[in-house]
């Protein structure tokens, strides 16, 4: 049995999706920009590749903040500063409420049962900080272990040798952790590298790469807990 669970954030706990275009049709709208169905895909696109891109220590995070947005004015000829705009868009979506259906009852669960867990998020540490506050799930959590504030993102192997070390230092030291997300090159990557177990959320049926191979699949947390119980 798991003696600690290491959640990821974005994708796995928080419906990003939906925060993300709710921030956005704000933010646009204030700045002028049509909050369309194109506008938020091609945000969405680029800010994927943004984040590839700082996985791969190709740009830092201070950059990274500004640089999607910088990439989207340019694309769709917008007039202002993108600078502005992130930062009205980090602020917004740190007030975002939005969780997949299953996280609650799931997060409640493991609770009760007594189980350590631990979240593990490369997302911005006033972002982060404010969705766990907006949707109360904080007390879930013996540590909370955010890229921005330890210096090195997933997939780094001392970003998790870090992850463990906080765990730790709340006082749930693990020999038998278990890492629980939604992206194959930050989560599961990630978990190779460190050699630490895997459980990969796949919540959009995307197709495995081969060389990144988790120890487990799911589709949503119901069937983790069934894969839990099944480990028992």
């Amino acid at each position: 049995m798991y003696d600690h669970l290491f959640f990821d954030a974005d994708g796995t706990l928080f419906d990003f999706v939906a925060a993300q275009n709710w921030a956005l049709y704000q933010v646009f709208t204030e700045f002028g920009i049509p909050a369309n169905e194109d506008a938020l895909q091609t945000y969405s696109d680029i800010n994927a590749g943004v984040w590839l891109e700082f996985e791969q220590g190709l740009i830092s995070i201070r950059k990274l903040k500004t640089e999607r947005f910088r990439r989207f004015f340019d694309r769709y000829q917008v007039t202002g500063n993108p600078e502005t705009c992130a930062e009205e868009y980090m602020k917004t979506l740190g007030r975002s409420y939005h969780l997949y259906d299953d996280v609650l009852t799931t997060l409640d669960t493991l609770q009760q049962r007594g189980i350590p867990m631990s979240m593990i998020t490369n997302g911005l540490s006033s972002v982060q900080r404010g969705r766990l506050e907006a949707t109360g799930t904080a007390h879930y959590f013996k540590a909370i272990i955010i890229s921005e504030e330890i210096g090195v993102q997933k997939p780094h192997r001392s970003y998790f040798s870090r992850a463990l070390e906080m765990a730790e230092e709340a006082g749930f030291p693990s020999k038998h952790p278990l890492i629980i997300g939604d992206s194959p090159t930050s989560d599961i990557q990630g978990g190779l590298n460190a050699h630490i177990d895997t459980c990969w959320i796949n919540r959009f049926s995307m197709e495995a790469d081969p060389a990144v191979p988790a120890n487990y699949e799911v589709s949503n947390l119901h069937q983790f807990m069934t894969l839990l119980d099944n480990l028992d």
